[in-house]
């Protein structure tokens, strides 16, 4: 082998080995980057309510720490220091009700009182307790109707027939429970359960805001039981 050969290949080698001892060097500055997350506080939340909760970060707006905790349960978070000049962060309490699988309802205003501000400090944890609301008033009501006939059924209102919230079907089958929201002050009078092509009346009743009504249909008539408050 010739002397400009073997000076050619040692070349090669020199930049090759110059080249992963830089790739090396910038990996290893960026892994250091990534390993030194700065400081951070502990929160724990604990749900004392006996509503579930979803708990905002700054403003009833603003991103979700934590959404429908459910009552007695706790939810814990690291989070940077709050570093306002002692204003400290602010949590935005929202109250959920479950009525029924996939069927909930909350609050018809934003209640500013559910607000809380704690101050946060690297290297501490704070446990926040979540009491019930003073006062909480529900967007909406709620009519269920229990088929315990032996067919399906429909609820509706002269051609009107309407979906079953959580599920969005029309048809409530046998034994099963169809639920309808409805707002404050609507007037049920003309509603009727329909089944194939009968129609059987359904009681008249005005709804309010925050009961659940609830109502049975065995195949010959509508009965109405006691209606829940939320």
């Amino acid at each position: 082998m010739t002397f400009a050969r073997r000076f050619a290949q040692r070349k090669t080698a020199a930049l090759c080995l110059v080249t992963l001892l830089s790739v090396l060097y910038l990996s290893c500055g960026k892994h250091d980057i990534h390993n030194s997350p700065e400081p951070t506080g502990k929160v724990t939340f604990y749900n004392e309510s006996r509503y579930h909760i979803t708990i905002h970060h700054s403003h009833f707006g603003g991103s979700i720490l934590v959404d429908k905790l459910a009552p007695g349960n706790i939810y814990s978070i690291e989070l940077n220091p709050s570093n306002n000049y002692g204003a400290g962060d602010v949590f935005s309490i929202r109250y959920w009700y479950m009525v029924a699988d996939n069927v909930w309802t909350n609050g018809a205003d934003i209640d500013p009182n559910m607000q809380i501000a704690q101050n946060i400090e690297a290297g501490k944890h704070y446990i926040i307790q979540i009491p019930n609301p003073s006062k909480l008033e529900l967007s909406e009501a709620f009519v269920k109707i229990l088929n315990t006939s032996k067919m399906p059924i429909e609820f509706n209102y002269l051609s009107n027939f309407f979906k079953q919230v959580g599920n969005g079907e029309l048809h409530v089958q046998s034994g099963e429970t169809g639920i309808y929201s409805f707002t404050n002050g609507t007037e049920i009078k003309g509603y009727t359960i329909t089944q194939v092509l009968e129609r059987y009346p359904f009681p008249e009743l005005i709804i309010e805001n925050g009961y659940v009504y609830n109502f049975e249909f065995n195949g010959e008539e509508v009965r109405q039981s006691e209606a829940t408050k939320l």
